[in-house]
């Protein structure tokens, strides 16, 4: 894979179908199972594809030469939400090809997911992790570091307030710039993605 080739970042839509499933299709059973913590089949369910792009919430798709590399999303939370949360909860989520992983397109896109949701009304970010998954975990534990976790067997579920991945307060000049540069339909990646190398957290 020529990585040298930019990224691209758009809304996801349902032309994206086929190109989203060709993404879930070639992930490692490991990286379905991180993702979805069960078993979505092969290739995956119509029901599901449409779902990733039609949430209840919004969808993005990154792209490499034509290639879907990766996809991000929020959507309202219903379940899984502690008594103890007052507001407006979106879950977020994202899975990126197995070898576009450890470049940051993952945080880059959870963070256009998490300005899009704040600027729907969102005022907490759910997570659901599981308990094997190091780095989605240290990557919830250092952006979001003020997140309460609550464990339910092999999964962590992380509830923190709304805000963009290291950034402790969101002004609204912030959160204008990250969704008016979503209005356009496509908008590049980072021009040099990097290796993320998040410190193990102490759980």
């Amino acid at each position: 894979m020529n990585q040298t080739q930019p990224v691209t970042l758009r809304r996801a839509d349902e032309a994206d179908l086929d190109g989203l499933e060709q993404l879930l299709t070639g992930l490692s059973d490991l990286s379905r199972w991180f993702r979805f913590q069960t078993a979505i089949g092969t290739p995956p369910r119509p029901a599901l594809l449409l779902r990733m792009l039609r949430p209840a919430g919004a969808a993005w798709v990154a792209s490499r030469d034509d290639r879907t590399i990766g996809h991000a999303m929020w959507a309202w939370a219903t379940l899984g939400v502690p008594d103890m949360v007052d507001g407006r909860v979106a879950e977020l989520a994202a899975v990126i090809a197995d070898d576009e992983q450890g470049r940051g397109l993952g945080v880059h896109m959870l963070a256009v997911a998490a300005a899009d949701a704040i600027a729907s009304g969102a005022t907490h970010f759910l997570f659901v992790v599981s308990t094997s998954n190091d780095a989605s975990l240290r990557m919830v534990r250092r952006r979001w570091p003020d997140a309460v976790a609550e464990r339910d067997g092999g999964l962590l579920t992380f509830v923190a307030p709304a805000r963009l991945p290291d950034q402790p307060k969101e002004s609204a000049n912030v959160i204008h710039e990250q969704v008016r540069c979503l209005q356009g339909r496509e908008m590049p990646a980072p021009r040099e993605l990097r290796p993320v190398h998040d410190p193990v957290p102490t759980l």
